[in-house]
């Protein structure tokens, strides 16, 4: 193949839909990266924890997830949306800050690295919050960030303790989403702030074929408002909503971005390995989400609420 014709090649491959470049990865496409040579795993363990699963966070699991979506991370998240996560929310280093949904910490640990701020760590999983604990204090940050194991279905977080807040893709499993928000509402100071980004409905809600099928694929077993649901169940917490932003594309675009720079640092002996077994069980379930977005069934919302000022 010639040169221009492997340029209008490679062209005409990044302008394919989101959905069939997503099938395409899937099936075993990727670009050849001649420059580079393709990373082998070879530091990595092989021992038998086993089947590859996306149910909990086994030692394998962690690591696919870091090499997918960086250092820390156990979503895509990268630092371009962490930067509209909480920009608007003005965070500094006098600001106390709260995370829902901490992961393995990637996210706190950029917060303290860009304003050098306290952070309190809300986690669900025991496996997350003591890797993440670990991890802290390798990187040195033990003293900025607190974990804290928590119960979002029954959330308990000290009343008054937080500037801000934020969560992202963290909310979506919780069943009783008024009592949390109003928990989140509690822990918030005077004219606190918080930022939400998460999965909600679009079109016949729960019943909706595409969304059913993903439920399938999930884990946990998700619960989902509609974004009008969520702004009024914010305000009935006593929140004042003032963005309700539809980041569905960008999100979609970053899962296929994470995806297709590991497609681009392996090759077929490197996929055999025992990594690339759950970089793949990691992989159906984020095809099942961007398929049910795809359908036009699931959004990705960013909802940024603040506690109104007190009139005296």
């Amino acid at each position: 193949m010639s040169v221009d014709a492997e340029k209008i090649k490679t062209e005409s491959d990044s302008k394919k839909p989101l959905k069939q470049r997503m099938k395409l990865w899937w099936d075993g496409y990727e670009v050849k990266q001649k420059s580079k040579p393709a990373e082998v795993f070879d530091d990595l363990p092989t021992d038998d924890d086993g089947p590859p699963t996306v149910k909990g966070w086994s030692v394998s699991r962690q690591k696919s997830v870091i090499t997918l979506f960086g250092d820390g991370m156990t979503r895509c998240i990268p630092d371009n949306v962490k930067t509209r996560l909480t920009m608007p929310m003005g965070v500094n280093k006098t600001m106390s800050v709260a995370e829902l949904g901490s992961g393995l910490g990637g996210f706190a640990h950029w917060v303290v690295d860009q304003f050098d701020a306290y952070v309190d760590a809300y986690e669900e999983d025991d496996d997350l919050v003591g890797a993440s604990t670990e991890m802290t204090k390798m990187a040195g940050m033990f003293r900025y960030i607190k974990y804290i194991k928590s119960d979002f279905e029954d959330f308990k977080p000290k009343e008054k303790s937080a500037n801000v807040a934020y969560a992202s893709e963290a909310l979506f499993c919780v069943k009783d989403k008024q009592t949390c928000f109003n928990r989140i509402h509690s822990m918030m100071k005077a004219e606190g702030q918080f930022m939400m980004s998460d999965y909600m409905l679009d079109g016949l809600g729960e019943e909706d074929p595409a969304i059913q099928e993903w439920f399938a694929a999930e884990p946990d077993r998700p619960h989902l408002l509609d974004v009008k649901q969520a702004r009024k169940m914010l305000t009935k917490a006593g929140f004042e909503v003032s963005i309700a932003e539809d980041t569905t594309e960008e999100y979609k675009a970053n899962v296929l971005k994470a995806f297709s720079a590991y497609a681009l640092q392996t090759s077929k002996g490197a996929k055999s390995g025992h990594l690339h077994n759950w970089v793949l069980r990691e992989g159906e379930l984020w095809t099942a989400r961007v398929k049910a977005m795809e359908a036009g069934s699931l959004k990705v919302f960013r909802v940024y609420a603040r506690v109104p000022a007190e009139i005296i």
